[in-house]
């Protein structure tokens, strides 16, 4: 992204970076203190998690991967609702298991000055994540996805 790009675009850009650097501290930089966390489909069964129960499932996540990027494909901003919608690719390197990317679409509400992200709402491809599952479980990696570790 350019330099032109709003205040709200550049946050957006910090949060789909930080996943690049696996690590919790980079992951909760871009995020308000009072962040909420949900993922869909609800089918999936992922609990809301706020900024405390975001970090501790960051954790177990970003242990699993030896690599991992958000490449965005799309990026929308809606000003009147100071929010800015991503679909990405999700590309990782699981430790010892192979290749793993999963899509998703991000919905990001930020602060009034759009420079921390207060909320965010993912829609993810439910046959990737649940196979993700599986395989960590086939892996006795456990379910970090769910679980709080």
């Amino acid at each position: 992204m350019g330099s032109n790009d709003s205040t709200r675009i550049q946050t957006a850009c910090a949060v789909l970076n930080s996943y690049s650097a696996l690590t919790v501290e980079a992951l909760l930089k871009p995020l308000a203190d009072d962040f909420i966390h949900q993922v869909f489909p609800s089918s999936l069964e992922f609990p809301p998690r706020d900024r405390e129960s975001f970090a501790a499932h960051a954790s177990g996540v970003t242990s699993i991967f030896s690599s991992f990027a958000m490449v965005p494909h799309n990026m929308f901003e809606d000003a009147s609702k100071n929010t800015v919608i991503v679909q990405a690719k999700m590309v990782g390197e699981l430790h010892g298991m192979g290749k793993w990317e999963n899509e998703c679409v991000i919905f990001m509400k930020m602060l009034e000055d759009g420079t921390k992200v207060v909320e965010t709402t993912e829609f993810v491809d439910s046959l990737r994540s649940k196979q993700l599952q599986e395989k960590l479980m086939a892996g006795s990696k456990g379910n970090v996805l769910k679980n709080d570790v």
